[in-house]
């Protein structure tokens, strides 16, 4: 995929930004992870993206006490599918900015990663212990500060009774964690407002505009540009077309719909009751 020098420029400015969300934090050098600690962390992440904010914190946790602080980077399943050619080792940073700076594809904003730090902290602060903030690189401290706000009594907001919690006519798949589900589906289950573009020539589904985006001029979800840009900006798993199917993490569309929790048992999706808005 070949991209122009003004579409380059503005995706390397922008990948900056987000190829630092995958990168360590505060220049410090982790240890790199190996597989069982990758495909630990690879859950968490998912899990904390996805509102599984104790999940994550576990997994976390498991991985540091087994192997430290870690560092774990790895392509989507998505970008496997979507780049043609050679990926370059996760890790190797030079690599990956080199082959944007190709034009080959923005590949910094599609390689995935987190510390165990950074995991610990962003989930913990999903769960409100907003005073552990910037104590992530150096995770013993964080734990302490936890710690310390479970004695002073702090409780982070309670779900509804999962007795309450029903499940969806949904189906579903997984992939690297992540829950995805058909956009026009799950926009009819949920009850949001959607509207599909279409590519006239190929007659495929390029894009589609979900809740209060329905009616405007651009839609919020636009295939060929997700697959360019990584989707980074928008969700953590991009929206992707396969067969004429929209596929898209369902996260992100019960946070359209007002769903504050959600989960997968028995096979099914099972979501909380509504609490307002998103």
């Amino acid at each position: 995929m070949k991209l122009t020098q003004r579409t380059l420029a503005i995706l390397l400015f922008v990948a900056f930004l987000d190829f630092a969300k995958a990168s360590p934090p505060g220049g410090r050098i982790y240890p790199r992870a190996n597989e069982e600690a990758t495909e630990k962390l690879k859950e968490g992440y998912a899990a904390y993206h996805q509102g599984w904010y104790e999940l994550a914190i576990e997994l976390a946790v498991e991985v540091y006490q087994k192997y430290g602080d870690v560092h774990a980077r790895w392509w989507p399943s998505w970008v496997k599918r979507f780049y043609r050619g050679n990926l370059p080792d996760p890790y190797d940073y030079g690599a990956i900015v080199g082959a944007t700076i190709e034009g080959r594809a923005p590949m910094t904003m599609m390689v995935a990663g987190v510390t165990v730090g950074g995991l610990l902290e962003y989930s913990y602060l999903g769960l409100g212990y907003h005073g552990v903030y910037g104590k992530g690189t150096h995770v013993p401290s964080l734990l302490k500060s936890v710690e310390a706000a479970k004695k002073r009594g702090y409780r982070p907001p309670q779900l509804p009774l999962k007795s309450t919690w029903r499940p969806l006519p949904l189906k579903f798949r997984e992939e690297d964690f992540f829950i995805l589900v058909p956009i026009e589906e799950a926009c009819k289950v949920l009850g949001l407002p959607y509207r599909l573009q279409f590519d006239q020539k190929a007659k495929k589904p390029i894009g589609a505009y979900v809740g209060e985006y329905v009616g405007k001029k651009r839609p919020l979800l636009t295939i060929q540009e997700v697959l360019r840009k990584g989707g980074a900006n928008m969700m953590a798993y991009p929206a992707y077309e396969e067969d004429g199917i929209i596929w898209v993490p369902f996260y992100w569309l019960a946070k359209q719909a007002g769903i504050k929790g959600w989960e997968v048992r028995d096979d099914k999706i099972y979501v909380a009751p509504k609490q307002g808005t998103k």
